[in-house]
């Protein structure tokens, strides 16, 4: 493993996992799971985390191969269900359910986390999941944001292939937050990190994410959160869409001001739409 965090050593848990992640736990109460994305690490909750804590015990992990665990060397090893087992034994170490978080990649891990044990499933909050098994391609108004996908994805596996992980990183978050010049209005020090998490955007989009359908969707009984950014490029809007659609009882919500990466572009509208749904405002206030 590789170095820490000395300015969150001072104050939290940090500590790695059986399973190959690193937990940062903070706070007490009940305990909370943030799980990042492509290319994220536990410190990608680092401006919303403050906002939890006086309410739960905050687990925020780093997925196995993400900093500061050793990065992968291949991409073996690297598929959901890898990362929701990882999960799935952190859950069995605490003695309760859990409340589940999870952005992105990490949306599509704890939802398949919640649909093999959900008896250790407290509440979901899924942030901009990425689904798009839940609504045909072909769907209206979708021609365009599939094609410009289908380029994306080529051009970032050509630049993995030649190893200029760099570049990659810059082309699939100019496309996930809507166009050029998306990667570098991210904040330095989330651009800082994620190129950190280089090494793992191969893994990542090596093998396609599993096809859940509506029907496995529809067995979840536990309350559900469903979060977009409010100016996220269709394809994550109709797939946040859907998954609300096919959760029963769930509740939608949109974080002002931001698109894919709404914990970083607005932690407080983030945090506060969670805590909305958690918490009671008896003890918010």
């Amino acid at each position: 493993m590789t170095g820490t965090n000395t300015r969150h050593a001072q104050s939290a848990n940090i500590a790695p996992t059986a399973s190959g992640m690193t937990a940062l736990t903070t706070g007490r109460g009940p305990a909370l799971i943030l799980v990042h994305g492509a290319l994220g690490d536990y410190r990608q909750w680092d401006p919303m985390a403050e906002r939890l804590r006086p309410h739960f015990r905050v687990v925020a992990i780093s997925r196995r191969f993400h900093w500061p665990n050793d990065p992968p060397a291949q991409t073996d090893g690297y598929t959901v269900e890898s990362q929701r087992d990882d999960l799935l034994a952190l859950m069995q170490s605490i003695a309760e359910p859990v409340h589940l978080v999870g952005h992105s990649y990490g949306a599509v891990v704890v939802l398949a986390a919640a649909l093999a044990e959900p008896v250790r499933v407290r509440t979901l909050t899924l942030i901009e999941p990425p689904l798009p098994s839940l609504f045909p391609v072909s769907a209206a108004g979708l021609a365009e944001e599939n094609s410009s996908r289908a380029a994306m994805a080529t051009a970032l596996r050509a630049q993995v292939d030649a190893g200029d992980h760099e570049a990659a990183t810059s082309t699939l978050f100019d496309w996930i937050q809507g166009g050029a010049g998306g990667f570098a209005a991210l904040p330095e020090a989330s651009r800082r990190q994620l190129l950190e998490n280089a090494r793992t955007i191969g893994p990542t989009y090596a093998k396609p994410a599993p096809g859940f359908v509506c029907s496995q969707l529809a067995r979840l009984a536990m309350p559900t959160l469903v979060l977009n950014g409010a100016d996220t490029r269709p394809f994550y809007l109709r797939s946040g869409q859907a998954v609300a659609a096919c959760i029963p009882g769930s509740r939608s919500g949109v974080v002002p001001a931001a698109r894919h990466m709404v914990m970083v572009e607005n932690p407080r509208a983030t945090a506060a739409a969670i805590l909305d749904f958690l918490v009671p405002a008896r003890r918010r206030s």
